[in-house]
């Protein structure tokens, strides 16, 4: 594993696997359905949401495709989007994109971009990458190589850390890559935001300590949220806090630059679960604006 690697990351439980995580199910909106790619399936928008030259916007989820769906496309956004499952285990992501499977799933996805909207020469204008739980075994991945420009980061209770051996810590220099990225964040660009629960982990380091890892680096310092009320992301309609109850209590944040951390309260699937509502507010509130600039 690279200094900069994650662990081994099984499946927190069998909720994990059950696809929609008890997400309700308003259809495909614009999308009309899933088309299959070689690695995973693909939603894209109306013809009119590609440019003219081709360009698209392209966000790219791994872990959860089925509970992204549900929030949304609904909502449309203009966004082609990707979604990836192969597992319950970080090495099953890691593993797929190991020699040409980065580059070979991204020129699938321009192939059938181009299919669906007869838009000659499709290509990705502006690249958004997100996982949740184990997903982040793709992405610590792609980051590690730097083969792509990513506009905006989204790690959605997904960021976990090895332990030094015979250690509970994380040692300096751990999670290198994710580190320069938060610091280009908090430069500026491109987007990086980070989420993570109190679920504890054994043998590795939770989202949490990861989380509290990559803000000493910076020599940043989250602060406290104390109130009921969730000073994060706004609810979208339809993602409202009732629908998740106490799944999304806000505990702690950061904010510098173009980095955003939240961490919320809770030790369950359910609150694991709920990370995934965050999506379209993050996404409508942060990353769409900076990629429309």
């Amino acid at each position: 594993m690279p200094r900069g690697g994650e662990p081994e990351r099984a499946a927190l439980d069998e909720h994990e696997t059950q696809a929609g995580c008890g997400f309700a199910d308003h259809g495909f909106g614009v999308y009309e359905r899933w088309r299959p790619l070689p690695l995973g399936r693909l939603l894209v928008p109306p013809a009119n949401a590609i440019r003219s030259d081709g360009g698209y916007d392209l966000l790219i989820h791994f872990h959860g495709a089925e509970p992204v769906r549900k929030v949304l496309a609904p909502r449309g956004m203009d966004l082609v989007i990707a979604g990836v499952d192969l597992g319950t285990r970080s090495s099953d992501y890691a593993r797929a994109l190991e020699g040409d499977g980065w580059d070979a799933l991204l020129q699938a996805i321009d192939r059938e971009v181009e299919s669906a909207s007869g838009s000659a020469g499709a290509r990705v204008r502006r690249l958004v990458l997100s996982s949740w739980s184990a997903g982040s075994g793709a992405i610590g991945r792609i980051i590690e190589r730097g083969s792509s420009h990513v506009d905006a980061l989204i790690l959605l209770d997904s960021l976990y850390g090895s332990y030094m051996p015979g250690q509970t810590s994380l040692a300096p220099g751990q999670l290198a890559p994710y580190v320069a990225l938060a610091n280009a964040a908090a430069r500026g660009a491109p987007v990086f935001y980070l989420t993570h629960t109190d679920i504890p982990t054994s043998g590795y380091a939770s989202t949490k300590e990861a989380a509290t890892f990559l803000l000493r680096e910076l020599g940043a310092t989250p602060i406290a949220v104390t109130s009921s009320g969730d000073d994060g992301p706004s609810a979208a309609p339809g993602d409202r806090a009732e629908e998740a109850g106490d799944a999304l209590r806000l505990t702690r944040m950061y904010d510098g630059g173009s980095l955003y951390v939240r961490g919320y309260a809770g030790t369950g699937p359910g609150e694991h679960c709920a990370q995934l509502r965050l999506l379209p507010a993050i996404l409508t509130e942060h990353v769409l604006p900076a990629l429309r600039r």
